[in-house]
């Protein structure tokens, strides 16, 4: 009995030390699913929105240098890296056909220059000589009026002469010879008074013919003119043309910068009409522009939000990451994308070299939910997919 008394005091005991181990185990899963339900209610689980693509990039837009006709290549300053200035010379074509042709132009417009510098000269000197004539026949023409008031005078003289000599005569006073003289001197100055009028005619006829001749001569030299002028300005007009195009065999860098690309081809080699050669890159302020997919990005990313950029080519576990800020989002969708763009913090991952061109991938920090929220959402997107259609 005592044998099985202790048998039993001791199943009862292991039974009693299970039972205890049992509640402490049961305690212990409860306080953990207490726990995790606390944790997927109050912890905050940040979401991310990743690109597609991402680069730096000058904030100016970069410009290529293009050919704008084809031909052979004369010289080239082009080298990979090489600052230059906006006007620099970067490649120039032969064009020796084409200059030529601008020095042919250039002369035969020098040369009609000249020959209306002479017309002008010659035309002044008609003008001149025009209002000379007028004046000496205004002149002469004058001097006969006075001496035809002068003959007037005399011949209103020789008539009153007259007209008491014939009153005399017939008094008896004078002899008929002395009557018949005072008549005569009456009608040569009458004829005096009408070769003057007559000559003051001639003068006024002469003068103006000889004015309308001038005036004739001088109109047709300016009708020379008038055409020559217009050939100047063809000529003229042909001058900037063909230096237009002689400078169009000459590249210049539109901007201040950096030669970034080249495509220089060899001297003495052909090249076509709008073939790229160089990219000039400016030395401006570099900004972070990523691609997004619009799922992604339309509604969810924002002006001020956090983002960071893995860069290609250095791991970000060595060197970190560019920490930047958004500041701009496209409203378009352009090419299937959501342009983003953001601004980069001075002071982030100092050991990545900043360079036009990098590329990497952004990840914006769009919000925070708890862990509950995110398994919800995971579970409608899912449960989404799985619905027929």
């Amino acid at each position: 009995m005592p044998s099985e008394f202790r048998q039993t005091s001791i199943a009862l005991r292991s039974d009693h030390e299970r039972g205890r181990r049992s509640l402490f185990v049961l305690a212990g899963v409860g306080v953990l699913v207490v726990l995790v339900a606390v944790w997927l209610g109050v912890a905050r689980v940040p979401l991310y929105a990743v690109s597609d693509g991402a680069r730096l990039q000058a904030r100016d837009e970069v410009h290529p240098v293009d050919t704008l006709i084809a031909g052979r290549v004369a010289t080239i300053n082009l080298a990979v890296g090489a600052r230059v200035h906006k006007g620099d010379v970067l490649l120039t074509l032969d064009a020796t056909d084409v200059q030529l042709r601008l020095d042919e132009a250039r002369a035969s417009e020098s040369g009609q220059r000249t020959q209306i510098a002479a017309f002008e000269t010659e035309i002044a000197a008609r003008e001149e000589a025009i209002a000379s004539t007028q004046t000496l026949g205004q002149a002469s023409l004058s001097e006969a009026q006075a001496a035809r008031s002068q003959t007037q005078a005399e011949a209103g003289l020789a008539s009153r002469e007259r007209a008491r000599a014939d009153q005399m005569r017939q008094a008896g006073v004078v002899a008929v010879a002395e009557a018949d003289r005072a008549t005569a001197a009456a009608q040569q100055a009458d004829a005096a008074v009408h070769a003057r009028e007559q000559r003051i005619n001639v003068l006024s006829n002469e003068t103006r013919r000889d004015l309308a001749d001038r005036r004739a001569q001088t109109e047709g030299l300016r009708r020379a003119l008038a055409a020559l002028v217009a050939e100047h300005d063809s000529a003229q007009v042909a001058v900037r043309r063909l230096e237009v195009e002689l400078d169009r065999h000459t590249l210049r860098a539109s901007i201040d910068g950096v030669l970034g690309q080249v495509r220089a081809p060899q001297v003495g080699s052909v090249i076509a009409s709008g073939q790229t050669v160089a990219v000039v890159t400016p030395e401006t302020e570099l900004q972070l522009v990523a691609d997004f997919a619009p799922a992604n990005a339309v509604g969810r990313v924002r002006p001020g939000q956090r983002a960071s950029m893995r860069v290609f080519g250095f791991p970000w576990t060595q060197y970190g990451m560019l920490s930047a800020t958004v500041t701009a989002v496209s409203s378009e969708v352009f090419d299937g994308r959501i342009r983003v763009v953001l601004r980069l913090d001075d002071d982030a991952a100092p050991a990545i070299p900043r360079r036009h061109g990098l590329t990497g991938e952004v990840e914006i920090e769009l919000d925070e939910v708890s862990p509950a929220v995110l398994i919800a959402r995971a579970a409608g997107q899912l449960f989404e997919r799985s619905e027929p259609r």
